[in-house]
């Protein structure tokens, strides 16, 4: 079974390589995006459901998440999703330090 899904990715691999013209274009890949913008939605989620002043908590999850998403990134050797992945979690740590900022000070 993983043999066949490792043969499946390699064939998407070389099909993605050989088309230039998308590899280009970050913001055309779906996995990139997942990366860039799953950890800080959790902060949106947490900000809209609870209140500004809890959201801060979305930290630990994003950096949780974010890791698993970094291990796909690894296991399917797409760096520029590891990069994507490592943004959004960037994105959530300031998103969670201004909610950090107006709970505690």
């Amino acid at each position: 079974m993983f043999s066949l899904v490792r043969l499946i990715s390699e064939v998407i691999l070389r099909s993605s390589m050989n088309d230039s013209t998308s590899a280009e274009k970050w913001w055309k890949d779906s996995m990139v995006l997942i990366g860039i913008f799953l950890p800080s939605s959790i902060w949106l989620v947490m900000y809209l459901s609870l209140s500004l002043k809890i959201a801060w908590i979305s930290f630990p999850c994003g950096v949780l998440v974010g890791f698993f998403l970094w291990l796909i990134a690894l296991g399917y050797e797409n760096p520029r999703m590891a990069k994507a992945t490592f943004i959004g979690v960037i994105i959530n740590l300031i998103l969670a330090s201004i909610s950090a900022y107006f709970a505690f000070f």
